[in-house]
């Protein structure tokens, strides 16, 4: 990666780093130093899991298809207590339906046997016989009867298996009665009693077969050992289905089913759920041995309209082999499971751990600086990579050690002209340093020499010198300045006081001149007058003596007094300017005080930087004369 690409970190090392911290913590160090053992331990743990998950998968599996088996014998009795109602139902409306003709009613005997027959014959084939059976206060007996037995019909009820008969009540015209099972020469049958609309001392009677209706339970064909009963609320079995899986009856028809209370409990259990919106219910792991000599489960349903109970019986091995099988299997599967994870991962855990130990060997002799060892593998994978990647940086360091050996013999060459260079740089420092010494005391003459060894040696003394030489030139222009100042400022003192002098006496002669010119006005006023009223009596002479004539003398005397008087008007104006170059002398007088007041403070000011300057030594060449100082430009003047 190069120096300007900025390495992103990587979320799963992170998480990994925290995980493997918090795992730091809690893993003895004999643990986390040996992979073998890490491996185990983790291979035990994942077999461990896996077996614990698959026993756990094994349990629920076993628990639902239980359910599922349970649930399964649950609805085969509601199913078959349905078929049972049905037929109940339908054997009911045919009962009632025969029992509405008028003709049972009649005495005509040979009328009622041919109807009793052709009624029969109207009936579904479990139809065993059809009675007309009339009861008194005295007794009960058989009127009429599709049975050729002549005993039946000459021999009172109460002394038949239909004594039943005898004590059954109607609430209405319409109702049915239905018998529980009873022996007749036909068979076991079911009677279905119904009065006679037209006469309420005759009942029709109708016995209907009970083997086509045990045919078509099935509780032999869901399971081996299985069978069907059904009981009367008083736990006589009414219905037997044959445990051989043969047709028909079987024995332990009108027998007690039970003698077990436990085993009875299904019954009464069903006989509460007629009141509810259940229809059926399963009860597994009965241990009655009078009903099966094994363990048992048993679905049982009530049969609406009688309280009669089915009972669907079968083996818990036949019920839950299945079960038991898949339990079977999935324990198996998950020993298989567990045996597999534990061979595989012993076998990789093994390979992996001797590729690794060796590779730990290898590193090791590398540490201890072995670099020519060889590091090779035939695997691909992590562990091959890995072992590529060692070999590399093996050679890398072997290249890095060459290298560094390198670079320490340059280093020495390059530390020896090293300390060659410092001992060089040291002298000519000390030397840079006498030098700058004697400059900082103020001796600018010294300069730094240059040998050409180093060229920023040489440049530090070249500007240095460059330097120096500027210093040493302006120094000297400041020293001659200083005194070339201080000179300036005696000549400008003197300069200005003798102007300053020259100033006072010019002021004073223009104004002795100004009152000179002021009598001067005066005297040539008055002889202007004087002239002015001459001319003017010798005018008024003239003009009183036309004999008189003056001629030029007149004119010549007019010409005087405006001479007169025009020399009284300059005379003014030379008074004026008089003034006006007194006050200019006077002015400049007070600005060359002035003068004379700031080149005392310059001599003041050029003494210090005098003093100071001359603490440095220069070179005579490199001072310096102002070409037109104070004192030049005033020894000008002075020539002018």
């Amino acid at each position: 990666m190069s120096s300007g690409e900025t390495q992103i970190p990587d979320s799963s090392e992170n998480d990994s780093n925290a995980s493997g911290g918090i795992l730091a913590t809690v893993v003895p160090d004999a643990i986390r130093r040996n992979f073998a053992l890490k491996f185990g331990i983790v291979l035990f743990i994942m077999a461990l899991s896996v077996g614990l998950v698959g026993l756990a998968a094994t349990e629920q599996v076993k628990n639902y298809t239980e359910q599922q088996v349970l649930s399964d014998y649950e609805n085969a009795a509601a199913q078959e207590a349905d078929i049972l109602s049905q037929w109940v139902d339908r054997n009911r409306l045919s009962t009632q339906f025969v029992s509405s003709n008028d003709i049972w009613a009649s005495s005509d005997t040979d009328d009622i046997d041919i109807e009793l027959n052709n009624r029969k014959a109207a009936l579904s084939a479990d139809a065993a016989d059809i009675h007309l059976v009339e009861r008194n206060a005295a007794q009960s007996q058989v009127v009429a009867s599709t049975s050729n037995s002549q005993v039946l019909t000459n021999s009172p009820l109460e002394s038949t298996s239909r004594a039943w008969l005898t004590g059954t009540n109607f609430e209405t015209a319409s109702d049915v009665v239905v018998s529980d099972v009873y022996q007749t020469n036909s068979g076991p049958v079911v009677g279905f009693v119904s009065p006679v609309d037209a006469s309420q001392n005759r009942y029709i009677l109708i016995e209907y077969s009970l083997d086509e209706i045990a045919n078509s339970l099935q509780g032999n064909n869901r399971a081996e050992g299985g069978f069907t009963q059904v009981v009367n609320g008083s736990a006589v079995v009414m219905i037997d289905e044959p445990r051989d899986g043969s047709r028909g009856l079987g024995g332990n028809m009108l027998q007690s089913y039970s003698e077990n209370s436990r085993a009875n409990e299904p019954i009464s259990e069903a006989n509460d759920l007629r009141s509810s919106e259940q229809q059926s219910g399963v009860t597994a792991d009965m241990p009655a041995a009078d009903v099966l000599s094994e363990r048992y489960t048993v679905g049982y349903a009530p049969i609406q309209g009688t309280d009669w109970v089915v009972l669907v019986h079968a083996p818990n091995s036949a019920v839950f082999g299945f079960v038991q099988n898949v339990q079977q299997y999935g324990l198996i599967g998950t020993a298989l499971m567990v045996l597999l994870i534990a061979g595989v991962g012993a076998i990789l855990g093994y390979n992996t751990a001797t590729s690794i130990d060796r590779l730990t060997r290898k590193t090791d002799q590398m540490r201890q600086g072995n670099l020519d060892i060889d590091i090779a593998t035939s695997r691909i994978d992590n562990i091959g990579r890995l072992y590529s990647g060692f070999a590399d940086m093996r050679d890398a360091l072997k290249e890095q050690i060459n290298e560094a050996e390198r670079a320490q013999k340059e280093a020495e060459v390059s530390r020896a002209e090293a300390l060659e260079v410092n001992k060089y740089l040291q002298k000519k420092a000390e030397e840079f340093s006498d030098v700058m010494e004697e400059t900082a005391a103020g001796n600018l003459t010294e300069r730094m020499a240059t040998d050409g060894e180093n060229e920023s040696m040489d440049r530090i003394a070249s500007e240095f010198n460059g330097m120096v030489d500027e210093l040493e030139k302006t120094i000297g222009q400041l020293n001659s300045f200083a005194d070339e100042v201080a000179e300036s400022g005696d000549v400008v003192l003197s300069s200005a006081e003798s102007v300053r002098d020259a100033s006072e006496q010019v002021a004073e002669s223009t104004q002795k001149i100004s009152d000179d010119a002021y009598d001067q006005k005066d005297r040539l006023a008055t002889i202007s007058e004087d002239l002015d009223t001459l001319v003017d009596t010798l005018e008024e002479l003239e003009a009183d003596n036309p004999d008189i004539d003056l001629g030029d003398s007149l004119e010549r005397f007019r010409t005087v007094a405006t001479t007169l008087q025009s020399a009284a008007e300059t005379s003014d104006q030379m008074m004026a300017e008089t003034q006006t170059v007194a006050g200019a002398a006077e002015e400049q007088a007070a600005e060359l005080n002035e003068v004379s007041s700031r080149a005392e403070q310059l001599k003041r000011y050029a003494k210090p930087l005098g003093d100071i300057l001359n603490r440095f030594e220069t070179e005579a060449e490199h001072e310096f004369v102002f070409s037109g100082g104070p004192s030049q430009s005033l020894g000008e003047e002075e020539e002018e």
